[in-house]
This record gives structure tokens, sequence and C-alpha cells, in this order.
């Protein structure tokens, strides 16, 4: 679509089609190549050339001018569908770093962002984050940030079993039984809206225990490699 776009501006013009049929037989290169870069730049060079060559002509009639309003939809529709699909790329392929160092799938850690400290207590972030700013610079400041959006929901599962965060795996585990056991689903016998909650309450304090046990998994993975 890129080499079309440019292809069209100007004194010449072409179909599409013929760049888009290249850059799709080009694709099953991709397995051969292994490296996406080198992949891209060489399909997007191989549909230029096959534009240019079987595609491209000069544009013998001017052409119609759009209304203003016409030019705006256009352009508005094209950087729609374009951030829509940076956007898309990203949320399934980028990663963020935390303050330990471990990279977090960026989809994970949107999921938790609602929930996470910089969300429900903006204020309380915010003058947390200026002060670090101040006293350690950017970079600290900046991994404090990614800590207080929760990217992975530790701080929030913390929240559902109602401990703090300096609370042993033993005090998780036992917490984690007892309030599992009070909010069992099969002990609700009210209305259908009543029994719907408890199950939400009970795969909630599943969730949080599953995270924290995989925090603990994860520290114990990192102690091990710094020993070696």
């Amino acid at each position: 679509i890129g080499v079309w776009t440019v292809g069209n501006i100007g004194r010449e013009q072409g179909s599409i089609w013929i760049a888009l049929l290249t850059a799709y037989l080009f694709y099953p290169t991709l397995y051969y190549i292994a490296d996406d870069t080198m992949w891209i730049f060489l399909m997007v060079v191989t549909s230029s050339l096959s534009f240019d060559t079987f595609s491209k002509q000069w544009r013998l009639k001017p052409k119609k001018r759009r209304s203003f309003f016409r030019r705006i939809a256009c352009l508005g529709l094209a950087l729609m569908l374009y951030f829509a699909v940076i956007g898309s790329y990203l949320y399934f392929n980028a990663v963020i770093t935390d303050s330990e160092g471990e990279e977090i799938k960026l989809s994970e850690a949107v999921q938790h962002f609602l929930t996470s400290p910089i969300w429900t207590d903006l204020k309380a972030s915010l003058e947390a984050t200026w002060n670090q700013a101040r006293h350690q610079g950017f970079w600290a400041t900046w991994a404090q940030l990614v800590d207080l959006t929760d990217p992975r929901g530790e701080i929030n599962a913390y929240k559902v079993l109602g401990l703090s965060q300096t609370a042993s795996q033993n005090e998780v585990t036992a917490r984690w039984r007892s309030l599992s056991r009070d909010n069992h689903p099969d002990k609700v016998k009210g209305s259908e809206e009543e029994r719907r909650k408890a199950q939400e309450k009970f795969m909630e304090i599943q969730q949080a225990y599953e995270i924290l046990s995989q925090a603990k998994n994860r520290r114990q993975r990192r102690n091990r490699r710094s020993e070696k």
C-alpha cells in the first residue's frame, strides 16, 4: 500500500494490484531470510520494482480536485488505519522493562493498568513521580513510573488478597486458601446475580494467587542465575 501511495503522487499513476500481488508472493521467503527487517526491506524493494515496471504510467488527465471535506475525511481515515496498524503491532509485540530488569509484554501490562496505583490513585502517584524526578533523575523516575503502572498486576494482587507488598509467600498461600474457602461459589445459595458475583470474586482470588506465585518463581530463577 505504501508503494502504491507513493507511486501515485505527482504526474504518474498505477494500479495497486501488481505491487500487492508481489508482496504476497514474496511472503514465503520470510522463512528462508529469517531476519524480519531484511525481509521487509527486500519485499518493499521488490514491490517497488514491479510497480515501476508493470504498473506505472503517465497521468494523461489531471486529477479532478475533490472537495475540502472529502479530502479531510480521506486523510482522517488513512491516519486512523495507520495508527490502528501501528497500535496493533505494538500491543502484541512491544515489551517494557520493569525496575528488576524483567521484560513484560505490552498487552499484559495494558490489562493490569486500570487496577494499577498510577490509575486508581493518580494524585499520589504523580507526587511520588515528581519527587523521584527531582532527586534521582530521569531513568530512576522512568523505572518507578513503570512499576506504578503495575505491568504484571502484582500490586493489585496483594490488594485483592488483603496483604501488604512485604508479605511472605507463606502468608500469601495461607490467605489464598482462607479466601478461597470463604468465597467459594458453592457456598452461595442466593440469586443468579449473587452466584455470578461470587464466581467473579473467586476467580479474582485465584488469579491474584497465580500472579504472586509466578512472581516468586521469577525471583527464584533470577537469584539462581545470579549465583552462577
